[in-house]
């Protein structure tokens, strides 16, 4: 029964440290539930020092998706993530890498981001967002303007 115990444990270790593999992780991220998952590709494959800036903006709901709606108050990131200490990947899988973030910190049903490292920005260096009620997840492509709502658009477009 011990060594049961100590298996279990040492596997949850594993998985929480993000040491469970690809196949582990990629069902980490589909199984996010109240989340949003942000999936990130890069051809090189290099994701060393490719972080997230997000935040809450604070249209009103009904005009969320409006990209110059105008905002109730300043946008705030959330919680323990600024520009110098962005969010980390939450995992890897065979698209790349992902952050998953409970959905709650989007009130207004809007996730804004920016995929950066250090002062260079991803996607045509511009802020980024989608709205959750289009989808929970999201799949973007390194140099790539557009927010995809299914991965097979996604790949897709990396074979342009």
């Amino acid at each position: 029964m011990k060594r049961i115990v100590e298996m279990l444990a040492a596997g949850l270790i594993a998985a929480v440290m993000g040491f469970a593999g690809p196949a582990a992780a990629e069902e980490k991220a589909a199984a996010a539930g109240d989340n949003v998952t942000l999936h990130y590709h890069r051809a090189d494959g290099s994701y060393d020092g490719w972080a997230l800036h997000t935040w809450e903006s604070f249209q009103a709901k009904s005009e969320a998706s409006d990209e110059w709606a105008a905002k109730q108050m300043s946008d705030r990131p959330l919680k323990g993530v600024t520009w110098f200490k962005p969010m980390q990947p939450s995992g890897k899988d065979d698209f790349g890498v992902f952050w998953t973030i409970p959905a709650s910190e989007y009130e207004n049903g809007r996730v804004n981001y920016i995929i950066h490292k250090g002062d260079k920005k991803d996607q045509c260096n511009k802020d980024m967002f989608w709205m959750i009620k289009d989808s929970k997840e999201a799949w973007v492509v390194s140099g790539d303007c557009k927010v995809y709502t299914s991965k097979a658009d996604a790949e897709k477009a990396m074979k342009k």
